[in-house]
């Protein structure tokens, strides 16, 4: 008899094996971010940080970053963001732990590394330049009549 297969088979490593292979993750749908995110610079400004690198960030980094949008933020606040982020788009988008390395039990967050391209792709899209509509092109000309001073202006 001829056992080759099955002893090469067990001879990979747990993760290497067809049984241990991640399941796909199910699908999300990040369209509902579109809406909130351009809703709100605080919510835009704390996913960009954490679409950076897709590494672990504090809660102190994201702080930071949401009080140069808005100077009255706090932890509570960044927490309330990031959960109201999972609840949109009905996944765990964002991932939470806590560090007790530096000795008070601080939060450290990052997004899903499976959803990581498709956030990306979205942030990427809300920042692509448009160019102006015909209802933008109305507006900047009537502003303009308006700003005129009809005191220098010969133009009749």
């Amino acid at each position: 008899m001829d056992f080759r297969s099955v002893r090469d088979e067990y001879e990979k490593q747990p993760w290497e094996r067809e049984e241990y292979r991640k399941p796909s993750s199910r699908p999300i749908n990040l369209a509902p971010l579109k809406g909130a995110l351009e809703s709100d610079l605080v919510r835009s400004k704390v996913l960009r940080i954490l679409i950076e690198d897709g590494e672990w960030v504090t809660t102190a980094d994201l702080l930071r970053a949401a009080r140069q949008v808005r100077s009255v933020v706090g932890a509570v606040t960044i927490g309330t963001i990031l959960n109201g982020l999972n609840d949109l788009v009905s996944s765990r988008l964002i991932l939470s732990r806590t560090s007790m390395s530096s000795g008070i039990d601080w939060a450290e967050w990052r997004i899903n590394p499976d959803w990581l391209g498709p956030t990306r792709n979205l942030l990427r899209m809300l920042n692509r330049v448009r160019p102006p509509s015909q209802e933008q092109n109305v507006h900047t000309g009537v502003q303009r009549l308006l700003d005129r001073d009809p005191d220098n202006d010969t133009h009749y």
